[in-house]
């Protein structure tokens, strides 16, 4: 049974799903959160250069520098909402020097730690994936805690923060997953992981959604 079909439709809903998301974005959210509409539009950029080079034997360099740069975008995304999750917290100064310290770690790491050649190894993209997206999946409890204990929470921003969550952790389970399959079950994995990117999107439109203003009392 070919899996082809289920990648392409898989492809197909997650690439409608982010055009329908920029759109609510662009209809204001985008200035709250201009790091998802960046994500978007890049994952949109990418998607399409990987689909030119299918066919050429640069696509699998390209492929993982896609990888890297999306994961990257969103370590950093989970970093930047979860300093704004703390709020006027006596804490959060701390908390920033914290998080920009973590950031410089996570990135010195897989060329510290991972063997090269960088950028070229598909083991070290493989390993720097996973790096990034387990990072930002821990990272993103923390991010919960600050949010859950923010008496002035932000709704959206716990929603945009589960969907987040489901994208990293799917992606950090992928990657590690990949290591103990054989070649005939690494579709496996990667079903997983755009299945959970999907499941981001999804969230993510539902907290972008227009909200109904309540009708004034006559």
């Amino acid at each position: 049974m070919s899996t082809q079909p289920i990648f392409d439709s898989l492809a197909w809903i997650g690439i409608l799903l982010q055009l329908f998301l920029i759109v609510l974005l662009l209809r204001g959210p985008f200035r709250k959160y201009p790091l998802v509409l960046a994500y978007c539009v890049i994952q949109l950029a990418l998607t399409a250069l990987e689909y030119h080079f299918i066919r050429t034997n640069a696509y699998t360099r390209i492929y993982w520098t896609d990888e890297i740069v999306l994961n990257l975008l969103l370590f950093l995304m989970v970093i930047t909402f979860t300093y704004r999750a703390l709020g006027d917290s006596p804490l959060r100064a701390a908390m920033g020097k914290l998080l920009a310290v973590l950031c410089v770690i996570v990135l010195a790491v897989p060329f510290l730690i991972f063997k090269g050649p960088f950028f070229k190894a598909t083991p070290w993209f493989n390993h720097t994936s996973q790096l990034l997206s387990f990072g930002a999946a821990i990272l993103n409890l923390g991010l919960w805690s600050a949010l859950v204990g923010n008496r002035r929470r932000d709704p959206q921003l716990l929603a945009v923060s589960a969907g987040l969550g489901v994208a990293v952790t799917g992606a950090a389970i992928s990657y590690g997953v990949r290591g103990f399959v054989t070649r005939d079950w690494i579709w496996l994995p990667d079903v997983f992981m755009n299945v959970t990117f999907v499941a981001c999107m999804v969230i993510w439109c539902w907290a972008f959604r227009p909200q109904r203003t309540p009708l004034a009392s006559p």
